[in-house]
């Protein structure tokens, strides 16, 4: 009987859990291409924070994220670990399709809206193309999204790398400018131009041919003119030409767009506030304009 006993005691005793493994297996494509989009947004950021900021806290910070970025980079592309079959549902070739697909997708996507003259309905067109795409593509359209983010802000921080340096150009004036690459509904060349022009961007978003006060004033000009570009042109020119007197920016290093109706105002501006005064009103009764930029000058 005691024998019994002993033999059920034993059997109730619980069994020993056993210490699972370690997994290891190698990275799936979209893992690497997950790590090297974060690897490049840490760059991105240890490079910022040295040529945007003069904080030793920032810069300290800057130079962690450049050493994580560094170490998710060779995760990514020299792991040594798991060499087995990769197990990822995203296999190299069908993965770079997506890739390719969802840069496809988003270029034709860009070119409708710009063909589209409605703001309204080209921003519905885009943005309900974009959220079908990001439903079919998921994790490709995230990173494809990300890292045209990324590239397009090195772009502009590179091209304005003068600006950068000297101080003229915050990190903020860079995202502003990357978003309105990006985010501006309108033909793709006028993006193209916006990267292009670098600092002088400033200049071409303040022409304002739709100031109901400049479009009245530019009205009385031209009157007489009917439907004639080169009349209406000469009346424009010979007005700013005359009555707008030249008033040189502030000594202060840095270049200042003032707003045409400000200048009109006044009467009073530099060679580039003339400019973009010429331009907006010439705009607004329908005469195309272009500005041509030199080194330091318009």
């Amino acid at each position: 009987m005691s024998d019994e006993l002993q033999n059920i005691s034993t059997d109730d005793t619980p069994p020993k859990l056993r210490k699972r493994s370690r997994e290891v297996r190698p990275l799936t494509t979209d893992e690497r291409a997950s790590f090297a989009i974060l690897a490049l947004y840490m760059f991105i950021g240890c490079i910022s924070a040295f040529v945007y900021w003069d904080s030793l806290t920032i810069r300290i910070l800057g130079v962690t994220a450049g050493s994580c970025g560094m170490f998710l980079f060779v995760a990514a592309f020299f792991n040594t670990e798991g060499r087995g079959r990769s197990d990822s549902i995203h296999p190299l070739r069908s993965y770079l399709i997506s890739f390719f697909s969802v840069l496809c997708v988003l270029f034709i996507l860009r070119f409708i809206g710009g063909l589209i003259s409605n703001y309204f309905v080209a921003s519905v067109v885009m943005y309900i193309g974009l959220i079908v795409s990001l439903i079919i593509f998921r994790k490709a359209m995230v990173q494809v999204v990300t890292a045209m983010l990324a590239i397009i802000f090195l772009f502009v921080m590179i091209h304005n790398w003068e600006d950068v340096i000297d101080g003229k150009m915050g990190f903020e004036d860079s995202v502003r400018r990357c978003g309105q690459a990006v985010f501006q509904i309108g033909p793709i060349q006028d993006v193209t131009n916006m990267l292009i022009a670098g600092n002088y961007v400033n200049y071409l978003n303040q022409v304002n041919y739709s100031d109901p006060q400049l479009n009245i004033f530019a009205t009385r000009l031209v009157r007489g003119c009917e439907d004639e570009t080169l009349c209406k042109t000469k009346a424009v020119l010979d007005y700013v030409s005359n009555q707008i007197h030249y008033v040189p920016d502030p000594l202060d290093g840095f270049e200042h767009a003032k707003d045409p109706i400000n200048t009109l105002i006044s009467t009073g501006g530099d060679c580039e506030d003339q400019t973009l005064l010429l331009c907006s009103l010439l705009e607004s009764v329908g005469v195309k304009t272009y500005i041509a930029f030199t080194d330091d000058h318009v």
